[in-house]
């Protein structure tokens, strides 16, 4: 089976509306980071020397979208340095907690190696993911969207 994992990118007023597209959520939103990294530089030039592995809890599964894209911006590339070749979303699942409350959990790794400017040939800095327009929508039976805004 072809696993989908695409983007695309959208002008949204003075920021930057990412699309990310799977035939499952997880891929959907493998896709949008991905489609965030490549805003930044050109991943097809990186390559996986490293891994990071990270958990997740968010109150939905818009605070999983945004948590996991702020944590890959933030955590992985701005604190450590990495530049992003590929991310696997292992597990994305909702809990049950007491009565009708539930809650969501996420473990993604991330793959890649030290950024290089120049390696990785910079193209757009991307300051921060936002809140706004963040949204998932299941498009047909196994097509997922996953959609946010980056601050440019």
């Amino acid at each position: 089976m072809t696993v989908l994992r695409e983007y695309e990118y959208e002008d949204h007023t003075a920021d930057i509306k990412v699309i990310g597209y799977g035939n499952t959520p997880k891929r959907a939103i493998e896709a949008l980071v991905l489609g965030i990294s490549n805003l930044i530089y050109n991943s097809e030039k990186v390559e996986k020397k490293e891994s990071f592995d990270y958990d997740l809890e968010g109150k939905d599964i818009l605070d999983i979208i945004y948590k996991v894209a702020k944590t890959v911006l933030e955590d992985s590339f701005f604190n450590k340095n990495l530049a992003i070749r590929d991310i696997r979303v292992k597990n994305l699942k909702r809990v049950r907690l007491e009565s009708r409350k539930y809650k969501w959990y996420c473990r993604f790794s991330v793959y890649g190696e030290k950024y290089d400017k120049d390696k990785h040939e910079f193209r757009k800095e991307v300051k921060a993911v936002t809140l706004h327009d963040i949204n998932i929508t299941k498009i047909k039976k196994t097509y997922w969207t996953v959609e946010l805004v980056v601050d440019v």
